[in-house]
Order: structure tokens, then C-alpha cells, then sequence
């Protein structure tokens, strides 16, 4: 049962938004990321992302953070590489950090570790608060806690023009 929910949940994402490939420029924004994330256990989610906007609107994140964690009174840092597509519920002008924007974002991503898969979908709010729940598939054992289950995350994503701007 559990490979049926893969196959489909593959077929989804990748069908979600398929389009012709063709040279594209992007628009890059780069974003500290801050959340919460129980996967088992409760973790503290940190680390940076990239958007780069399309120019269809669309944008593509990708991100390096690291979950920090207590188990069993042992620290626990996991790694991630995540892969995610966003794209706008109103289908309005999107430059995500712009005086106009006022829409928010349906999200597919996906979290890899050494140890496992996490197939995520969510929305994202405002470009800045991202609600997420997936499921991760462990294919690795780790030897502090468990990864098979169910991932929920809440982060908050700060742009580094907030900080450093023209």
C-alpha cells in the first residue's frame, strides 16, 4: 500500500505543472529559513533557501537546512536538500516581494536526507509563513529515532532583503 501512495503522490507532483522546457530567466530571492517541524519528534528547523521566480510566475525553491533535535537525551542534527515548485492560487503578478503581491502560493516539495524521503505538499502564506505536512519514507536506519511517518512543519521564511537591500 505504501508504494501505491508513492506512485501517486510521484504522478501528482510531476504532473502538477507541466509545461514545455525552454531557456528561462529566473529572478532569484535568497531567504533564511526558521521553523518548527515534529517528524517523531520535535525539531527546530533551520537553514537557507533560494526562489528563483519564472517568468510564467511560478517559482522554484530550493533549500539546505538542518533539523535539530533531542532524543532519548541525545542531540540529533539531520540534514536536508529540499526541492520544491510554488505557484500562485490567484494567478496574479507574483515578484513575491513586491508592493502588489497579495496572494498566496500552493507548495510541492521534497526533503532528502541520508535517511530518508519526505514528500511534502502546503501553502504558503503571505511568501513568508510556510504550512507544510508530508509523509517520510526511510530508507536508511537512524540510529536515535524514527523517520518513517508523518512530517508536519510550520517556517517562517525571512529574505535577505529584509536585511541587506540597494
Amino acid at each position: 500500500m505504501k508504494k501505491a501512495w508513492i506512485i501517486v503522490l510521484l504522478i501528482f507532483c510531476f504532473n502538477a505543472k507541466a509545461q514545455e522546457l525552454e531557456y528561462q530567466d529566473f529572478t532569484a530571492y535568497y531567504l533564511f529559513n526558521i521553523g518548527y517541524t515534529y517528524h517523531n519528534i520535535n525539531y527546530l528547523e533551520a537553514g537557507l533557501n533560494s526562489y528563483l521566480v519564472r517568468p510564467n510566475d511560478d517559482i522554484i525553491d530550493l533549500g539546505a537546512t538542518a533539523n535539530l533535535g533531542v532524543s532519548n537525551g541525545k542531540f540529533i542534527a539531520i540534514p536536508e536538500a529540499q526541492v520544491g515548485y510554488l505557484w500562485n492560487i490567484k494567478d496574479s503578478a507574483i515578484d513575491p516581494y513586491s508592493s502588489n503581491f497579495n496572494s498566496a502560493f500552493w507548495v510541492v516539495r521534497t526533503s532528502v536526507s541520508p535517511w530518508h524521503v519526505t514528500p511534502e505538499i502546503g501553502i504558503s502564506v503571505v511568501d513568508l509563513i510556510d504550512l507544510s505536512v508530508g509523509y517520510g519514507f526511510e530508507f536508511n536506519k537512524h540510529n536515535h529515532v524514527d523517520l518513517d511517518g508523518i512530517k508536519l512543519g510550520l517556517s517562517l521564511r525571512l529574505p535577505f532583503l529584509l536585511f541587506w537591500h540597494e
